[in-house]
Protein backbone atom coordinates (compact mmCIF):
# COMPACT_ATOMS: atom_id res chain seq x y z
CA UNK A 1 0.00 0.00 0.00
CA UNK A 2 1.23 3.49 -0.80
CA UNK A 3 1.71 6.42 1.52
CA UNK A 4 -1.13 8.91 1.82
CA UNK A 5 -0.18 12.43 2.89
CA UNK A 6 -2.51 15.34 3.58
CA UNK A 7 -1.09 18.80 2.98
CA UNK A 8 -2.96 22.08 3.15
CA UNK A 9 -2.06 25.71 3.75
CA UNK A 10 -4.23 27.07 6.57
CA UNK A 11 -4.19 30.19 8.73
CA UNK A 12 -3.73 29.80 12.49
CA UNK A 13 -7.44 30.44 12.97
CA UNK A 14 -8.45 27.72 10.49
CA UNK A 15 -9.09 29.51 7.20
CA UNK A 16 -7.93 28.27 3.78
CA UNK A 17 -9.63 31.03 1.75
CA UNK A 18 -10.79 34.57 2.28
CA UNK A 19 -14.53 35.33 2.41
CA UNK A 20 -16.66 34.76 -0.71
CA UNK A 21 -14.69 32.01 -2.49
CA UNK A 22 -16.23 30.86 -5.74
CA UNK A 23 -15.67 29.74 -9.29
CA UNK A 24 -14.28 33.11 -10.39
CA UNK A 25 -12.74 33.99 -7.00
CA UNK A 26 -10.93 30.79 -6.01
CA UNK A 27 -9.10 32.04 -2.91
CA UNK A 28 -11.90 34.39 -1.91
CA UNK A 29 -11.57 38.10 -1.20
CA UNK A 30 -7.97 38.74 -0.16
CA UNK A 31 -7.28 35.01 0.12
CA UNK A 32 -3.88 35.36 -1.53
CA UNK A 33 -2.58 36.78 1.77
CA UNK A 34 -3.15 33.40 3.44
CA UNK A 35 -0.69 31.79 1.05
CA UNK A 36 1.93 34.55 0.73
CA UNK A 37 4.29 32.57 2.94
CA UNK A 38 4.55 29.89 0.23
CA UNK A 39 5.40 32.29 -2.56
CA UNK A 40 7.73 34.46 -0.50
CA UNK A 41 9.88 31.53 0.70
CA UNK A 42 13.44 32.50 0.01
CA UNK A 43 15.58 30.56 2.47
CA UNK A 44 17.28 27.40 1.27
CA UNK A 45 15.32 25.38 3.86
CA UNK A 46 11.97 26.78 2.64
CA UNK A 47 12.78 26.13 -1.00
CA UNK A 48 13.98 22.60 -0.25
CA UNK A 49 10.81 21.80 1.70
CA UNK A 50 8.53 23.11 -1.05
CA UNK A 51 10.52 21.31 -3.75
CA UNK A 52 10.48 18.02 -1.82
CA UNK A 53 6.74 18.25 -1.21
CA UNK A 54 6.00 19.04 -4.85
CA UNK A 55 8.15 16.19 -6.17
CA UNK A 56 6.54 13.72 -3.74
CA UNK A 57 3.03 14.48 -5.05
CA UNK A 58 1.78 11.75 -7.38
CA UNK A 59 -1.90 12.67 -7.30
CA UNK A 60 -4.20 15.33 -5.90
CA UNK A 61 -7.55 14.25 -4.51
CA UNK A 62 -10.33 16.79 -4.09
CA UNK A 63 -14.09 16.98 -3.89
CA UNK A 64 -16.50 18.43 -6.41
CA UNK A 65 -16.76 21.89 -4.81
CA UNK A 66 -12.98 22.32 -4.66
CA UNK A 67 -12.68 21.09 -8.25
CA UNK A 68 -15.21 23.67 -9.42
CA UNK A 69 -13.56 26.51 -7.49
CA UNK A 70 -10.00 25.64 -8.52
CA UNK A 71 -10.64 24.71 -12.16
CA UNK A 72 -13.64 26.88 -12.88
CA UNK A 73 -16.54 26.10 -15.16
CA UNK A 74 -14.20 25.20 -18.04
CA UNK A 75 -12.61 22.29 -16.16
CA UNK A 76 -8.94 21.45 -16.04
CA UNK A 77 -6.49 22.60 -18.66
CA UNK A 78 -4.46 20.16 -20.73
CA UNK A 79 -4.29 16.38 -20.78
CA UNK A 80 -3.74 14.79 -17.39
CA UNK A 81 -2.56 11.55 -18.98
CA UNK A 82 -4.05 9.37 -16.25
CA UNK A 83 -7.13 8.79 -14.15
CA UNK A 84 -9.76 8.87 -16.86
CA UNK A 85 -11.25 6.20 -19.07
CA UNK A 86 -12.36 8.69 -21.71
CA UNK A 87 -11.76 12.25 -22.81
CA UNK A 88 -13.40 14.43 -20.17
CA UNK A 89 -13.12 17.72 -22.07
CA UNK A 90 -16.27 17.29 -24.15
CA UNK A 91 -18.41 16.18 -21.19
CA UNK A 92 -17.23 19.09 -19.05
CA UNK A 93 -17.71 21.66 -21.83
CA UNK A 94 -21.24 20.36 -22.45
CA UNK A 95 -22.10 20.69 -18.77
CA UNK A 96 -22.22 16.95 -18.23
CA UNK A 97 -20.58 14.88 -15.57
CA UNK A 98 -16.81 14.72 -15.95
Amino acid sequence: MGIFTVDISMSLDGYVTGPNPGVHNGLGDGGERLHDWVFSARTETDLTLLDTTTKATDAVLRGRHTFDVVDGPEGWQGDLGYGTERDQTAARAAGGEG
